[in-house]
């Protein structure tokens, strides 16, 4: 039987995507369960009127009763080992209880170990007799904020893409576009690729930033090995951090460097530009003060 509720479950509701698309929903009205891991993440997403749903997409159990009476769901996953687990066990329960429409936050990259565990969720879905949009964007303009360190004390952005060049998105574009699909109609059966409106290099980025920030910004690439040194010394499991290096190789050689328009044929608003993102996160990335 199929759902009829209007309640629309969203998962990594406490990550990026997730809160903006949490906020965007409700600001639209819509009755939202936002599932999470920790409560204490989650009280700005219970100020904008969400239901808070604590669970574990690693843990079946709490799946099922996340699943109660909803229509909808945005489903986003972690890019760890256990992705297809996830996929497959999120997939498995919503085909028992209510079999609510699902919108896919899925991923547009090169081979990578990410992508693999990604590509098997979507075969998944495909074939599980659940209606479902997948949404596939490329890397996040959001990303380089893991840079901001060292842009605001050197100026200097190190990165393992070399030359290559991809079409980069603001995660606010994904936000709108899957509020858009989960919002209208005509959407079930179709997979989107996301994009920015340009394809650019790491060279582009620092000179938008020198551009933007009003002081000297480079690009320094660096070889795999130290982006995931560098990236475990942040925190980030060793698993990932080989999988974000592999997406870096793919985009070295251009794997992403074309355009859609998709953004714009979701949300009837092309899609934002780096250099407009650069602008909206100037004060993150240490802009120059004008002198009084």
């Amino acid at each position: 039987m199929m759902a009829s509720s209007d309640k629309i479950l969203v998962t990594g509701a406490a990550g990026t995507t997730g809160s903006g698309l949490v906020f965007a929903l409700r600001k639209a009205g819509v009755d939202v369960r936002a599932f999470v891991h920790n409560e204490s993440k989650a009280e700005r997403l219970k100020e904008a009127g969400a239901e808070i749903f604590i669970g574990d997409l690693d843990k079946p159990e709490t799946i099922e009763p996340a699943l109660e009476g909803i229509g909808k769901a945005y489903f986003l996953t972690w890019n760890g080992p256990s992705q297809a687990q996830q996929g497959h066990d999120f997939i498995e329960v919503a085909r028992r209880v209510g079999k609510p429409y699902i919108v896919r936050h899925s991923m547009w990259g090169a081979d990578s170990r990410i992508i693999r565990q990604g590509d098997q969720v979507e075969e998944e879905l495909k074939a599980s007799g659940l209606p479902w949009t997948i949404l596939k964007p490329t890397f996040f303009m959001q990303n380089t904020l893991m840079a901001k360190g060292t842009i605001a004390s050197d100026g200097i952005i190190y990165w393992d893409m070399g030359d290559g060049k991809l079409a980069m998105i603001d995660t606010r574009d994904i936000v709108d576009a899957a509020a858009a699909v989960l919002t209208g109609i005509g959407n079930e059966g179709k997979s989107y690729i996301l994009t920015g409106p340009e394809a650019i290099s790491m060279h582009d980025v620092a000179r938008i930033f020198t551009k933007v920030l009003g002081k000297d910004v480079q690009y320094v690439s660096v070889p795999g090995d130290a982006a995931v040194e560098s990236m475990t010394s942040m925190g980030f499991p060793e698993w990932i951090a080989r999988g974000y290096a592999e997406l870096s190789e793919g985009f070295s050689r251009g794997f992403a460097s074309q355009t859609t328009d998709n953004v714009e044929k979701l949300t009837n608003h092309p899609a934002r530009s780096f250099e407009q993102f650069a602008r909206d996160f100037s004060e993150a990335f240490g802009k120059a003060r004008k002198a009084a």
